[in-house]
């Protein structure tokens, strides 16, 4: 490892792969496969920096009442607040589809 990175040796028309590199190059990639798969939890968001999840109705909540706050402030108009509020309710619904 150099640095903290993964050294990944890739064959060339010149040198051909060992069997143990070939190994170690299909477990690299089932592991970012299998943290992809399992990473992913429709039911709540991972805060990036501090790697916490957060439950999908307190975010819903947050996005809403900031969407609220920021017409009561007067930051953004009713409609545009409306045109962004449809279009999230539709994407998420096409998503959930």
């Amino acid at each position: 490892m150099l640095g903290g990175w993964k050294e990944i040796t890739m064959a060339t028309s010149t040198t051909a792969p060992t069997a143990a590199t070939r190994k170690r190059l299909a477990s690299v990639g089932s592991e970012q496969h299998s943290k992809s798969a399992s990473g992913r939890d429709p039911g709540g968001y991972v805060v990036p920096l501090v790697h916490t999840r957060i439950p999908a109705p307190v975010v819903q909540i947050g996005f809403w009442g900031g969407l609220v706050a920021t017409v009561a402030f007067g930051v953004i108009d009713p409609p545009l607040a409306a045109l962004l509020g449809v279009g999230v309710v539709v994407a998420r619904h096409r998503r959930d589809r």
